[in-house]
């Protein structure tokens, strides 16, 4: 059996492939097991390596990484018509797995659409806000965790779409026992940058100057550049201005809004305890002040920590 597995989710991506290698030759190791990348190593030479015998076991797993040949982007000048002649009669002692990180092959091609037709499959995209709740859910019951409904909440809020993440986070809590507190949710999932650079923002919105330079100390720890942070704060504010624009058209609903906008619900949940208190133009000037103090960083006219810590402490903040 050969393989293609694809999607931008690396964690899982990785897992199915040594889900394969585990199923089709056992434990893997550097006997077993040759990586290539296609984006190093032509096709010619993958192939001259599936076709060779292997001498120290009965088969060998040879993996293909960076196949982005069966992708719309394509940019590996990799060729395909050999490789779809090597699937139509492979060797029985080669297991071929083909990955990439590409969301999906490009059908159009038909050579890519052969290629499958001789392979399994095995698509692992990202998480979205349908998936993730299944995914979580999944994860917990395998760990025997136990959550109440409010708590399966703010899990599913605080934690990323991204896999391996999720998974160092559960690997956390688990540690605690199998049962998960709200509070423990709190003091132990991390908060992503963007929801510090909210909660600064809030901060910025209630005219809080202690706790705007509370979090402000806080990223300074972390080493966050001051203009890496306007950035962030010019695009929360910027998420701001679009709800506002949505509830003015009539949006009103948390999810009906950040399927509108393409974000995570809970950035539009956390956006709706804000922009309802300010007029789109407060929004859209505050948003300006912002492009101002980038403009003038840059051209060199204002420092750039004190440039931020004066829009902190400014009074006419929206």
């Amino acid at each position: 059996m050969n393989y293609v597995i694809y999607g931008e989710e690396g964690y899982q991506v990785k897992n199915a492939v040594n889900a394969a290698i585990q199923k089709e030759i056992g434990k893997r190791d550097e006997m077993n097991t040759v990586v290539y990348s296609a984006l190093e190593t032509s096709c010619e030479e993958i192939l001259a390596d599936a076709q060779t015998i292997s001498f120290l076991t009965d088969k060998k797993c040879i993996v293909v990484e960076d196949s982005e040949f069966l992708s719309a982007k394509d940019s590996t000048g990799f060729l395909l018509e050999p490789l779809l002649e090597y699937l139509k009669a492979p060797m029985d002692s080669t297991v071929l797995i083909l990955t990439g990180s590409f969301a999906k092959p490009d059908m159009r091609k038909k050579a890519v659409k052969q290629i499958l037709s001789f392979c399994k499959c095995i698509v692992c995209n990202r998480l979205d806000k349908n998936s993730l709740p299944a995914y979580v859910k999944e994860q917990l019951q395998k760990r025997n965790i136990q959550v109440s409904p409010a708590c399966f909440r703010l899990l599913c809020e605080r934690l990323p779409y991204d896999v391996g993440m999720i998974h160092n986070e559960l690997d956390k809590l688990e540690l605690y026992g199998d049962t998960i507190t709200e509070s423990l949710i709190k003091q132990l999932v991390t908060r992503s940058l963007e929801e510090d650079v909210f909660a600064l923002v809030n901060a910025v919105v209630n005219k809080d100057r202690r706790q705007c330079f509370r979090i402000w100390r806080d990223l300074q720890v972390l080493n966050k550049d001051p203009i890496y942070l306007i950035v962030l704060i010019s695009s929360q504010f910027h998420l701001l201005y679009q709800v506002k624009c949505a509830m003015l058209q009539g949006m009103n609903r948390q999810d009906e809004i950040a399927e509108q906008l393409g974000v995570h619900p809970y950035r539009v949940k956390l956006a709706l305890g804000i922009c309802h208190r300010f007029t789109a133009d407060d929004l859209l000037k505050t948003l300006n002040r912002l492009a101002d103090l980038d403009q003038s960083i840059k051209a060199g006219k204002v420092d750039k920590t004190l440039g931020l810590e004066l829009f902190l402490l400014r009074g006419d903040t929206v």
